[in-house]
């Protein structure tokens, strides 16, 4: 026997044939495993209203799925990249990362609901290369892999295929599967009594954030995490995305939940943005700041540089510019009162406290000391 056909002879041992299907108690046990192996390496958000506030709406959608007998576990994970995922058996995954960049309850429900289908759609089974192999080690290596905290030494043709299909997993399965993924769980929101139109609303701002993040991926030499981002599955606009979310919401809507609209602020409130200190970056006119957890968007046209310890922008036309600084906040002080003791900034005009109840702020114009045009001068008090 040749090299060549005992290679034959290994691929067939470790491919079974392609329409195999997994049972639920199969699933189960393969979800289960794969749990302890992805708790081993990536840790769980430790943040326990936000963790009872995930469960009790994804229970909520899953109540109203096609599965609704299946027990399911929902997991915030304590990692940046803003990304979700599910694994078989009903094992959904949220990365805190990914919280951030929501807006509300039905937001987070629009991501819940989509994980939750490819659970229900059995979409890790259908997915062909993941019915190639029968190794959960490899498949949870696999998944390891793709979120980023896995070894890159896959060596063998099952763990090469179970790495392909935990890519699948963290990253999208396809178009098609990931529209079905949309179109059901666009469904289970509309049962649920949520708007299935945040579905359309949370890809919008998902999209908006994949830009920065390979900026940022590039900036420290790795590969970018985003949300399903690798099969490119579709736009906020895409006609077909519209036209699932339009159908459900045809559908007879389930009771409305009761949703605090303060809530979901109260409780995603204080969550840690990023890892890195002084991680910040200049994206298509938006300024990110990770390690203090906020943005700040130019009108367009402007240029924005980004320096060590200063942002500077300026308008095409060059009339007008702005300075962007860090300085330490003193409580003890409003922000007038630093304005004129830590900035010495005294006789200003036009001067009015700015902000809302989280964030405390103070304006006013003052003359240039060189003699040029008065200048307005904003103090905001955010975090420390």
């Amino acid at each position: 026997m040749n090299a060549r056909s005992l290679l034959l002879l290994l691929l067939l041992a470790v491919l079974p044939i392609s329409g195999w299907s997994m049972s639920e108690k199969k699933e189960i046990a393969i979800g289960r495993e794969m749990h302890h192996e992805i708790l081993a390496k990536i840790p769980v958000y430790e943040h326990a209203a936000l963790g009872a506030y995930v469960t009790r709406i994804g229970s909520r959608l899953a109540r109203d799925s096609d599965r609704p007998a299946l027990e399911y576990t929902f997991t915030v994970l304590d990692s940046p990249d803003i990304n979700a995922f599910a694994t078989p058996g009903g094992f959904v995954y949220l990365n805190r990362g990914l919280v951030l960049h929501l807006q509300s309850e039905a937001e987070l429900a629009a991501v819940l609901a989509h994980e939750i289908a490819h659970i229900t759609e059995r979409h890790a089974s259908r997915q062909d290369v993941m019915s190639k192999t029968s190794s959960v080690a490899s498949l949870a290596l696999g998944v390891l892999a793709a979120i980023g905290t896995g070894s890159g030494a896959v060596g063998s043709v099952a763990q090469d295929a179970a790495a392909t299909a935990g890519t699948a997993m963290v990253r999208g399965y396809g178009r098609d599967m990931e529209l079905e993924a949309d179109r059901e769980g666009a469904k289970f929101m509309q049962r649920s009594g949520y708007d299935p139109l945040a579905m359309v609303e949370v890809l919008g701002a998902l999209k908006e954030q994949e830009s920065f993040a390979r900026v940022r991926a590039r900036a420290e030499g790795r590969q970018p995490s985003v949300y399903h981002g690798v099969f490119s599955t579709h736009p906020r606009n895409d006609q077909r995305l519209q036209e699932v979310v339009a159908a459900a919401a045809e559908l007879p809507p389930g009771a409305a939940p009761a949703i605090d609209a303060d809530e979901f602020r109260r409780v995603t409130d204080g969550m840690k943005f990023g890892e890195r200190r002084g991680a910040a970056a200049v994206v298509d006119g938006r300024y990110y700041n990770g390690k203090m957890g906020f943005t700040v968007a130019f009108p367009t046209g402007w240029q924005v540089v980004n320096r060590a310890t200063t942002v500077l922008a300026e308008d095409a036309g060059g009339e007008a510019r702005l300075q962007m600084t860090v300085r330490r906040a003193l409580p003890e002080m409003t922000p007038a009162e630093f304005a004129a003791a830590m900035l010495e900034l005294r006789g200003g005009s036009d001067a009015r406290e700015i902000g809302n109840d989280d964030v405390k702020g103070f304006t006013a114009r003052y003359a240039d000391p060189a003699g040029g045009a008065p200048r307005r001068v904003g103090v905001v008090y955010h975090g420390p």
